[in-house]
């Protein structure tokens, strides 16, 4: 193989192991090596960089597997592939509310969204996270699922969440028993700007504060 085509062959070969940003709305940054610069719809996101979205703006992010990660507005998400010595993608959550879809995990690889110091572990499915709203105790965490089943983990404790529940983490403390709420179906899950809009405009205070009106402990 000639030179040219080596080199084709290895930027081919690196691209499949980027993220990318499959379609954005307003201002979104993608950091990256202490840089950062506004992107579009196309711009690709390298394992270890961040991307964050200004107010009014979201992000619609596909990771090398298929997978998907969404942001809404005023969040910001730092993204970790899989490399040489590890199967994990990480996504760690900093600030706002991201929705994920997982494609099914092969045997041994692995998929989470980290918070502060609670973990959402999935081998295939889809669910919503929201992190930073100041608590007695620090910024809350709470997730809730979609589809499937997500392990919840903070203070040492695990609980399975299904699909239609939602667990309230306070202060990054214990996890909260799962319960079911409504307003999960009313969250706008679809990641496919083909099939329709993407952009979620969900009124999060209100979902909240039907989480915190119930006995969560």
């Amino acid at each position: 193989m000639t030179a040219p085509l080596l080199l084709l062959a290895a930027l081919c070969a690196h691209a499949a192991d980027v993220a990318k940003l499959a379609h954005i709305k307003g201002d979104v940054t993608v950091e990256a090596g202490g840089t950062g610069r506004l992107a579009k719809a196309g711009t690709p996101v390298p394992s270890g960089a961040s991307v964050t979205t200004a107010k009014g703006a979201m992000a619609l992010l596909e990771l090398p597997d298929g997978s998907r990660l969404k942001l809404r507005e005023s969040s910001r998400l730092k993204v970790n592939l899989p490399g040489p010595r590890s199967q994990l993608t990480e996504a760690v959550l900093s600030l706002g509310s991201v929705f994920a879809r997982v494609v099914k995990r092969p045997p041994g690889a692995e998929f989470r969204v980290r918070a502060g110091t609670a973990v959402a572990a999935v081998r295939g499915t889809e669910f919503f996270t929201a992190f930073g709203r100041p608590g007695e105790r620090g910024d809350d965490l709470w997730v809730c699922v979609g589809k499937g089943v997500v392990d919840v983990s903070a203070a040492g404790k695990t609980r399975p969440v299904r699909e239609g529940e939602g667990v309230l983490i306070p202060g990054g403390d214990e996890v909260s028993k799962p319960k079911f709420y409504p307003w999960t179906k009313t969250l706008n899950w679809n990641m496919d700007p083909d099939a329709g809009e993407v952009e979620d405009k969900t009124k999060l205070d209100a979902a909240y504060a039907d989480l915190l009106d119930q006995d969560y402990r």
